[in-house]
């Protein structure tokens, strides 16, 4: 159902309204119809019966006709001898009423004649003597008709005003729901507080509470944005400022040994900042991209990632190799998922002094990919595990510089991707042990 809630509401409710009322009325009118001409039939059989009054010879109709002629020929009620021959029954004739045969059963019966259909009750008196109650059927049949009709007049004004009524009643069941989107219309940007639940009906309150949740949302997702902005706007402050030094000790340097040596940190710092832009470009597209999924290898992603990273390791003396390494593929997003992995060896072989050892495994546990990197390094300090995370942030004491993005990427990345990634000290002391766990398909 689209468009309109209220209008397609109404038009629902009024067309089962309008369709109900027909039924019912039809089968009112066809009730009523049944009972008049039950009602008539009635009546005849009532008018044959009270001839047994008259203690005598039943009068010929046509003496009936005379007294009564004041009122309407063809409403009126006809009692006509059975068997009796043509001559006694002239009047009969001119009425479109045939002489009544003989053999006519007791009971109802309809004749059809050349004027039209009559509607008989034939009866057996005590004296032997048959008679016939009649009335045309046409006349029989309008009455009943009208006054069957009759009933349906209640029917015509209930059904407009049920529609009209049940309308308005929708419109103002809406009207929280109008109210509400007025609140939201009115808002600014910014003004992200959740939406009151007073006066407002069952059906919308869980409609409220997910917007009420999704607007908490927003708010923490701006308010990451605007730390993010902010953080990153330090971070670049303080490498563009040192550039800026750096370029004007240049322009001073007398010596050419004096130019080569400035010129080297200069190169150095801008190494530096291109590093730091390129993580926020990460960051940036990690958090803001879509997910594009396929088939591949873990295994090959990890291998890769360790030639990658063997020359740096090496150059810090530190054993970098594998504890296992299975053969396993997944269904994911392989830029992603190779920036993950990279990350995460790249900072426990930033973060682990000379001379010691990171540690790589791949495997299965408990039906779910586990990616695990574990050092012999100075692990996390206490109270520090829920901000490693988060961006920008470095371990405090140590020595070791970068843009404080790595884990931050690497837990994007996980979210994206539906995995869960943890980081925390090894349970024998002496390190830290990152994990990435993940279905396979």
């Amino acid at each position: 159902m689209t468009g309109s809630l209220r209008r397609n509401l109404s038009l629902w409710i009024a067309t089962a309204t309008t369709v109900i009322g027909l039924i019912a009325a039809a089968c009112s009118f066809f009730l009523a119809y049944n009972e008049a001409r039950k009602l008539q039939d009635d009546q005849l059989r009532q008018t044959a019966f009270l001839v047994e009054l008259f203690r005598g010879a039943v009068p010929f109709w046509t003496e009936l006709d005379r007294q009564f002629s004041v009122n309407d020929p063809d409403a009126r009620i006809i009692i006509a001898p059975v068997g009796r021959p043509a001559a006694d029954t002239g009047l009969m004739k001119k009425r479109h009423l045939p002489s009544l045969p003989a053999n006519l059963a007791d009971g109802f019966q309809t004749v059809s004649t050349q004027g039209g259909t009559w509607r008989l009750f034939v009866r057996t008196l005590s004296s032997g003597q048959r008679i016939a109650a009649g009335q045309r059927t046409v006349v029989r049949n309008e009455v009943a008709r009208d006054s069957s009709l009759r009933t349906l007049i209640p029917m015509l004004f209930l059904v407009p005003a049920l529609v009209l009524l049940t309308a308005s009643i929708i419109r103002r069941a809406l009207d929280p729901v109008r109210s509400l989107s007025s609140q939201l219309d009115k808002r600014d940007d910014d003004y992200l507080q959740p939406l009151p639940y007073t006066d407002m009906p069952d059906e919308i309150t869980p409609f409220i509470t997910s917007i009420n949740n999704m607007m908490r949302r927003i708010d923490d997702v701006m308010a990451q944005q605007r730390r993010f902005i902010a953080d990153a706007a330090h971070e670049l402050r303080s490498p563009l400022t040192a550039l800026s030094l750096q370029a004007e000790n240049l322009e001073r340097a007398v010596t050419p040994e004096d130019q080569s040596q400035r010129l080297l940190k200069l190169k150095h710092g801008l190494v530096r900042t291109c590093t730091l832009l390129e993580q926020l470009l990460a960051l940036a597209r990690q958090q803001s991209g879509s997910v594009i999924e396929a088939e591949f290898s873990f295994d090959g992603i990890v291998r890769q990632v360790l030639e990658d990273l063997v020359p740096m390791a090496t150059a810090k003396g530190i054993d970098l190799g594998c504890d296992r390494l299975d053969e396993i593929t997944v269904v994911s997003n392989k830029d992603a998922l190779t920036i993950l992995v990279r990350n995460a060896v790249d900072n426990a072989i930033r973060y682990t002094q000379p001379g010691g050892r990171v540690d790589i495994a791949l495997c299965r546990e408990n039906g779910q990919v586990v990616f695990q990197v574990s050092d012999n390094g100075p692990g996390i300090p206490e109270g520090e595990e829920e901000h490693i995370f988060e961006p920008f942030y470095r371990v405090i004491g140590s020595d070791e510089t970068g843009s404080g993005l790595g884990l931050a990427i690497v837990r994007s990345i996980s979210d994206r991707l539906r995995g869960n990634v943890t980081l925390r000290n090894r349970e024998n002391g002496g390190g830290a042990l990152f994990r990435y766990t993940c279905r396979q398909g």
